[in-house]
């Protein structure tokens, strides 16, 4: 009998086991084939990807699903946007260094993510430059004390201290430079305007002669380069190190409006993107309340402006010139029609008339348009058939109404 009670208690006892502890819950793991899958990382590898720019990239060059519906953004990028197969965004201002930005990218129950590095066209950072990579120890870090934001020569005192070196004497063996960054044309000579510090070893320039050094340049982007070298106390040491700097005042303001002239202040928050062409400056602005805007230190060059702007891209978009001897330069970006942009308004749709999306503006410097130059008039050839009297008016019109143009 009790032998039977046994095998009774062992076989409630398996089946218990088999189906659960008596209250309904499963004790058995999991299947690990039913956990999610992480999604596929890749990477957007584009070298024309850069800072204060609006891209606009496919979605099948991506490798990823062309009925994607949800995008979001992370670090260095903010605004993204999925419309017509597309993946677009608007890329940030320029910092002096690399920045990394990822996008997490759902379309319906999967999940992709692409990673994206926009690579700094005006590096501020100092570079160490190896003679033979890998077979000498790296270079030391050097720091430059003195520089304003972007690396903006002011005026204030510089001093160069190579970090952990153990005092040589860099003051007769070492060289510095600034050269014009498109031509390697030498400037200015450091080596006539520093002086050496022996306790810790620093090079510095004092105020006075950085006013010199500023009086010697032109307004511009520069490349500022160290060949330190000393042979003291039986220790050698040598290195190059380079950075960008620049010498700029001009103050760049502007302000959106509509085709009647009136401020947009509905698009308070939106981004404009400056992008310098020769001397590769890229900075982002916010419009305020009034539509206006304005940038800081900015450079001689040719700008392209674009309001940041993910439904149309680059739609208000315009170029113009900032002079050398500019310091106060003023842009007007107006609103084309049809871009359905609330302008503020009421009876803009009445008055503005239907065309192209093309968008107008106009530009001060320092309170003055722009000088006219002459375009002197070249020879035409001659026409295939004989032209009547209107004609030849109409022509020998066409030959000199363009005598005279702004300047671009």
């Amino acid at each position: 009998m009790i032998k039977t009670l046994l095998t009774l208690m062992l076989l409630v006892g398996a089946l218990l086991t088999a189906c659960g502890d008596g209250d309904g819950v499963q004790t058995q793991p999991p299947d690990a084939a039913s956990a999610p899958e992480p999604a596929p990382v890749g990477r957007i590898d584009r070298s024309d990807v850069g800072p204060a720019q609006v891209i606009s990239l496919s979605l099948k060059e991506l490798d990823l699903p062309a009925g994607a519906d949800k995008v979001t953004p992370s670090g260095a990028v903010s605004d993204a946007l999925l419309k017509d197969g597309q993946l677009r965004f608007s890329t940030p201002g320029d910092t002096g260094e690399d920045q990394e930005a990822a996008f997490e990218i759902r379309s319906g129950a999967t999940t992709s993510v692409r990673h994206l590095l926009l690579r700094s066209p005006r590096p501020t950072v100092v570079e160490a430059y190896e003679h033979t990579p890998g077979e000498s120890p790296p270079r030391p870090e050097l720091t430059i004390e003195g520089l304003g934001p972007d690396n903006a020569l002011t005026g204030a005192p510089l001093t160069f201290r190579v970090k952990g070196l153990s005092a040589p004497d860099l003051k007769d063996r070492s060289r510095g430079w600034i050269t014009d960054g498109r031509t390697n044309t030498i400037l200015v000579k450091l080596k006539d305007f520093w002086s050496f510090n022996p306790e810790d070893s620093s090079l510095s320039i004092s105020g006075p002669a950085m006013q010199q050094i500023l009086g010697m340049l032109p307004k511009g982007d520069f490349e500022l380069g160290l060949n330190l070298s000393s042979r003291a106390n039986g220790k050698e040491f040598t290195a190059n190190y380079y950075t960008r700097v620049m010498k700029a005042d001009a103050r760049l303001s502007g302000k959106l409006l509509s085709q009647q002239g009136d401020p947009v202040s509905s698009l308070a928050g939106r981004k404009v993107l400056l992008e310098g062409i020769h001397t590769r400056m890229r900075a982002v602005a916010v419009l305020d309340a009034n539509g206006a805007f304005a940038f800081e230190r900015v450079l001689p060059d040719v700008y392209f402006l674009t309001l940041s702007d993910l439904d149309y891209p680059n739609a208000i978009r315009i170029s113009f010139p900032i002079y050398e001897d500019s310091t106060q330069a003023q842009v007007s970006m107006v609103v084309p029609p049809g871009l359905g942009v609330d302008t503020g308004a009421k009876t803009a749709a009445k008055r503005t008339p239907s065309g192209s999306l093309a968008a107008r503006s106009s530009v001060t410097q320092d309170g003055q348009g722009p000088a006219a130059r002459s375009i002197p008039a070249t020879k035409r050839s001659a026409p295939s058939a004989p032209l009547s009297a209107e004609g030849a008016d109409r022509a020998v019109f066409s030959a000199f109404r363009y005598t005279q143009l702004p300047r671009a």
